[in-house]
């Protein structure tokens, strides 16, 4: 074994709904009231979820701009300046999984090569430094800059040739049985890695 590739969600972060109610609460008291400071985040959410499902965005730029529009109407509807909307990404909303950090550590000190192969924004690298992940990691592969998702094949052998690794050489950990079966069907050593928040009941 000469690397991993690894997926985010679900594997190294979880999506914070704490953290998500005390901002809609925050922003309740600026007069549009708790249920409207949660319809409006939960939608921004979703247009971005949406994004991602689509592949409309393939560089941070036109992520940043895609933002910007999203704050300014977020900020209409909240009634708050844009700029008390703007720093707040959407990975702001997610934690790190429970022994995520761990995992990472034990891979490097086998002297692997990490890469991160997720469905989501060109941010991925910025979303993994907010949560203090980024240095374990040597490639990062997002499905809207790839321009293809997962779990296409296709996804895969772009991000093994940015590692510089055959798929025989590479463990593969990921929450989604489709996409762990797509990996093994390339032959990557490949299996299902699903964390659950302390407390949650199994699905």
């Amino acid at each position: 074994m000469r690397g991993a590739l690894l997926d985010r969600d679900g594997v190294l972060l979880l999506l914070d709904e704490e953290a998500l109610y005390k901002k809609a609460l925050e922003l309740s008291a600026r007069g549009v009231g708790l249920e409207g400071s949660l319809a409006t985040l939960t939608g921004v959410m979703g247009r971005l979820l949406r994004a991602v499902r689509h592949l409309e965005v393939r560089t941070l730029e036109e992520e940043e701009a895609l933002w910007r529009e999203l704050v300014r109407e977020a900020s209409r509807r909240l009634r708050v300046p844009e700029e008390d909307l703007l720093p707040w990404r959407y990975y702001r909303f997610l934690r790190k999984a429970p022994r995520a950090e761990a995992l990472l550590q034990r891979l490097k000190a086998r002297g692997l090569r990490v890469g991160v192969l997720s469905n989501t924004l060109p941010s991925l690298k910025e979303s993994l430094a907010y949560h203090g992940l980024e240095g374990y990691v040597d490639g990062f592969f997002a499905s809207c800059a790839l321009g293809v998702a997962k779990p296409d094949p296709r996804a895969f052998l772009l991000a093994l040739e940015g590692l510089g690794l055959a798929p025989e050489e590479t463990l593969y950990l990921d929450d989604d049985p489709e996409n762990v079966e797509t990996a093994r069907r390339l032959g990557l050593r490949a299996e299902v890695y699903a964390v659950r928040a302390p407390g949650a009941r199994p699905r």
